[in-house]
């Protein structure tokens, strides 16, 4: 876990991030190259097949969304395969939020921006800028309400993009064993035995493949995704509450009771859009 109280271990924490995301993906890859070779090897990869059921889904997902779009999803989907991700840390927040109320209490607000521009989340940053330019809590708390609420609907957008490629797949394949079906009948009727044979096969192995691309990668892949935004937006609501509490100048032991409550809260994954409670008074 991150230790807030001690900022000096916020960059081996992040390099340690880093490789053990490295040491995740390489075995994702590895998992991939293993079941490429199995496929190879008994006879089941059919690059036709492959191509219709995996570049038909790419292909429409492509077409339907923007680019803006599929990179947010990107970012969002290594996020979520970042083990242990700072940017979803509840119990980093609280030391930190506590180490930043001693210095504002301390040293004042100059301070205080010093001590949290080192810090790994970008919205943490924006929401302590924002209480110190600001002056009235009312406007701090909408404005960093608006702008948590933008950022979850951001991840939404990029689940919902998985979500459609995760339907895209198999139908696809039904999409390919329909074809199939056509050049079998074909085959029938010309008294082709290897053609049929062939058309048989394709009909049998896109269904396969859009189920394996939906159900074994796809599917877990969303999921997951969920639940990082469900966790991501817990953070945000803790922040924008730490933060206005911070604006208020409220003690330091204040601050922790108030963001301990969050702790309780465990963030399942729902197909229900993600919402933000305001910041009870």
């Amino acid at each position: 876990m991150l230790q807030g109280s001690s900022p000096w271990h916020l960059p081996c924490y992040l390099e340690g991030m880093q490789l053990t995301y490295r040491v995740r993906m390489t075995g994702i890859a590895a998992a991939a190259t293993l079941a490429l070779v199995l496929a190879t090897a008994f006879g089941i990869l059919d690059p036709l097949s492959l191509a219709l059921t995996a570049g038909g889904a790419l292909t429409v997902t492509w077409a339907t969304f923007s680019t803006t779009g599929l990179r947010a999803t990107g970012r969002h989907l290594t996020e979520a395969l970042t083990p242990e991700s700072a940017l979803e840390d509840i119990g980093a927040l609280i030391p930190r939020f506590r180490r930043f109320a001693r210095v504002q209490r301390s040293d004042g607000a100059p301070a205080l921006e010093r001590a949290v521009a080192d810090d790994c989340d970008p919205f943490l940053r924006r929401a302590i800028a924002l209480a110190v330019d600001t002056q009235d809590r009312e406007e701090l708390e909408d404005t960093l309400m608006a702008e948590a609420r933008r950022h979850v609907a951001d991840g939404e957008a990029a689940r919902h993009v998985l979500s459609t490629l995760g339907k895209l797949c198999p139908a696809f394949g039904l999409m390919g064993t329909l074809v199939g079906l056509v050049l079998l009948l074909r085959g029938l009727t010309d008294s082709d035995v290897a053609s049929m044979g062939s058309a048989l096969g394709l009909a049998v192995q896109t269904t396969l493949y859009g189920v394996i691309l939906s159900n074994v990668i796809v599917v877990p892949l969303a999921t997951k995704l969920q639940t990082h935004l469900a966790q991501r937006a817990l953070v945000l609501q803790m922040i924008v509450e730490g933060t206005v509490l911070l604006h208020r100048d409220e003690h330091p032991l204040r601050i922790e009771r108030a963001l301990r409550a969050y702790m309780s809260s465990d963030a399942e994954p729902t197909d229900a859009p993600l919402q933000l409670i305001p910041h009870a008074a």
